[in-house]
């Protein structure tokens, strides 16, 4: 019977049943978050609210049960007569990864987005007497289960073999012949199905580093924590100040001397007859260097390199800081303080002047000096002017005598005091921070396994094994 179904396979609808799997995984993906997205999203990064938790739990069962579901269909369409086994006991494995490979399915991902067990998800076929047993088994991070479908060449079957469509139950024995009558007595098989079973989760565990893996008996709970785990030695430049001295000459009044000046303290010209001439003196060159103002604080300035003086800027340092710096990535830098002062440089001046009792002429470098002098063509007196007047030059001065005291200097050499600034090299303690990873956990036992059971029974119709949800085989024995 198998043989003639061989060629029958339908290709459109195994491709419409790999394209239903494709769009129903997808829409899956798309609608259901993860449980970490929803931990990291929706209840605030710190735990999962209960009510949210039951309800996950039941949405990932279902998809579960929908990928195995998945698995078992496209095992289905893939074990044509000659890739089912041949002899009765015989199985045939076809694992996931070879069905991803095959692109029967596309991965499947649980409820910690991660990609289920290739290796240990597979779908075991094995022939039986007059039907196949196929063990669909999808083992996952955070589950693992299986189940056992029963299969059989059927007029209806879309595929090569697929599940009964009415429950199996064995036909009632043609009526016996009557002659001759046989009486033969027959023990009949019934099969029973039991899924896993669990108990409650039990109470959260206290959070601890100890990395707890989540399996079917097990939830977990992860929480990452930036926590301080140490000190780092870091070495760095910093700069210190300090005062030195250097030798110097300077003048130094020591003393003064006096000495008797005449001042003319009235001039008067001289009556008689007398000549005026325009002359020209010497002019007076005055040059000044140039000189710094004093220096001004201008407040404080940080920087994370070393500042440089220059003959208008200075800096002193005033020791160093700690900050957080995340322009890029957040991380620790040292910054320097210093005291900053500027001051303004006055460049030099050039004048010219003149004698006194001469008239400038011009300006800057073409400066000439000139007065007008008088001279005495003869018959000059001072004598209109009373006593305490006598003739100089065509000009009758009067004079007083004064005493000057002129400051008397000495050069002697003194120390004057300056700042250094020099690199000195020290070390400090830096925090080291981590990301640490902290586990809770609860538990839960199980308390039925999965698996199938047989009896054998002298009834085709045992109610005590149909209540217990036995079901027929099909196979039976002659006592």
């Amino acid at each position: 019977m198998y043989e003639e179904r061989k060629n029958t396979l339908n290709f459109k609808d195994i491709f419409l049943q790999l394209l239903f799997v494709v769009l129903f995984v997808l829409i899956m993906i798309w609608l259901f978050p993860t449980k970490s997205y929803l931990k990291d999203n929706f209840v605030g990064k710190e735990e999962l609210n209960s009510e949210v938790n039951e309800q996950l739990e039941a949405l990932y069962g279902r998809l579960f049960a929908d990928n195995i579901e998945s698995m078992k269909d496209a095992a289905q369409g893939y074990f044509t007569n000659a890739r089912l086994p041949q002899k009765v006991g015989n199985s045939v494995t076809l694992t996931l990864e070879e069905m991803l490979e095959k692109k029967l399915v596309l991965p499947f991902k649980d409820s910690n987005n991660e990609t289920c067990d290739v290796t240990n998800s597979y779908v075991k076929v094995t022939k039986m007497d007059n039907e196949y047993q196929m063990k669909v088994q999808l083992t996952c991070s955070d589950f693992s289960d299986y189940i056992i479908v029963y299969m059989g060449c059927y007029d209806y079957c879309d595929s090569t073999i697929c599940e009964p469509d009415t429950p199996d139950v064995t036909p009632e024995p043609d009526p016996e012949p009557e002659t001759p009558v046989i009486n033969k007595k027959y023990m009949y098989e019934y099969r029973l199905d039991t899924q896993n079973t669990y108990s409650n989760w039990g109470d959260w565990s206290s959070w601890s580093t100890n990395k707890v893996t989540p399996d079917i008996l097990t939830q977990v709970e992860i929480e990452r924590r930036t926590e301080l785990t140490g000190y780092k030695t870091v070495t760095y430049i910093d700069y210190e100040t300090y005062t030195e001295y250097r030798t110097e000459t300077t003048q130094v009044q020591t003393g003064t001397k006096k000495e008797e000046v005449t001042n003319v303290v009235d001039t008067k010209p001289a009556k008689g007859t007398t000549t005026t001439n325009k002359v020209y003196g010497n002019v007076i060159k005055n040059t000044t260097s140039g000189s710094y103002t004093d220096w001004v604080y201008q407040g404080y300035v940080t920087s994370k390199y070393a500042l440089s003086n220059s003959d208008t800027i200075k800096y002193e340092a005033k020791g160093s800081d700690i900050i957080m710096d995340c322009n890029d990535i957040c991380k620790y830098e040292v910054v320097y303080k210093y005291a900053k002062y500027t001051r303004t440089y006055n460049e030099g001046k050039t004048t010219y002047s003149c004698p006194s009792g001469y008239t400038p002429e011009g300006s800057g470098s073409s400066t000439k000096c000139y007065k007008y002098v008088t001279s005495n063509t003869g018959g000059l007196s001072c004598s209109s002017y009373g006593s305490g007047y006598k003739l100089s030059g065509n000009n009758c001065i009067k004079t007083e005598t004064e005493y000057k005291y002129t400051p008397i200097y000495e050069t002697v050499t003194i120390k004057v005091p300056y700042t250094v600034t020099k690199e000195v090299e020290k070390t400090r303690q830096d925090p080291i921070y981590e990301n640490i990873t902290y586990y809770r956990y609860r538990k839960r036992t199980q308390l039925t396994v999965a698996g199938t059971t047989y009896k054998w029974s002298t009834s085709q119709n045992d109610q005590s094994l149909l209540n217990a949800g036995y079901r027929l085989t099909g196979n039976k024995k002659e006592v």
